[in-house]
């Protein structure tokens, strides 16, 4: 649904694709680490996952420091107690690393946040600098020094990803012009379902509602379009005060190569 610039990182020959028919019923990908991967299936399909799995297994996998060696591991949604047999068998065990998964009804009000004084939101489709978008992300990760040019690159190919519309994309400005909180939002409007990826704020600017503003920014303009859930990767006091609740978590599994 979201895009990520890592993806000029990959060999895309190894993202798994599973097919019904001519139609996509799972598929099997790593994000920016051939070590670690995603599935994704529709519900019902245990043969699917099956395959992905068997699939994974022979093409992905690699070195991991934290782990201490070649590895293969595999996020799961939980609970999948199907997928998490299909592991078992397959040599997988659950490791401590979870990922929180919080979810926030849209049918609800959204709250006002009004921003300090000095500052201005506005959508990518106003005003959309690459360099300061670069440079928003790459301070709000909490990276050093000034932004290098050739993640520029990997901003512009997740700019032109299917899913990406600038309109709902909300940046906030300093009073000089600089971008220095951002925040992303995904709409499928099939589903009607939201997805909030990235958030950032420059770290000489946080604690002062500024992605709070952004974020409600794009919800609102995702709200208006029909979505009626908003999901993000994360459970920081942020989204657990604009009203999202943790309902599930991704749990790392690993096999040993």
């Amino acid at each position: 649904m979201h895009a990520h610039p890592f993806v000029l990182r990959l060999d895309l020959s190894q993202i798994g694709i599973a097919e019904d028919h001519g139609h996509v019923v799972g598929v099997i990908h790593p994000e920016h680490d051939a070590a670690f991967c995603f599935l994704q299936a529709h519900p019902g399909t245990a043969a699917v996952k099956q395959a992905l799995v068997a699939w994974a297994l022979e093409h992905l996998g690699g070195a991991s420091e934290e782990l201490g060696g070649e590895v293969i591991g595999i996020w799961v949604a939980d609970p999948d107690p199907g997928l998490d047999a299909i592991l078992t068998g397959h040599g997988f065990a659950a490791t401590t690393h979870r990922e929180p998964m919080a979810m926030r009804s849209l049918n609800r009000r959204l709250p006002s946040v009004i921003l300090p004084d000095g500052y201005r939101l506005h959508t990518l489709a106003e005003d959309d600098d690459l360099f300061q978008v670069n440079r928003v992300l790459w301070r709000g990760f909490d990276h050093e020094g000034p932004p290098p040019d050739d993640e520029i690159p990997g901003r512009i190919r997740v700019q032109h990803s299917p899913h990406f519309r600038r309109d709902l994309h909300a940046v906030v400005e300093d009073a000089g012009g600089d971008y220095v909180s951002y925040a992303g939002i995904w709409l499928d409007s099939i589903n009607r379902v939201a997805m909030v990826e990235p958030v950032a704020t420059d770290p000489a600017h946080r604690r002062r509602g500024l992605a709070a503003a952004a974020i409600v920014e794009g919800l609102r303009r995702a709200q208006a379009e029909g979505a009626t859930v908003a999901w993000v990767g994360s459970d920081l006091p942020v989204y657990m005060a604009l009203g999202f609740t943790v309902t599930c978590h991704d749990t790392l599994w690993v096999k040993p190569r």
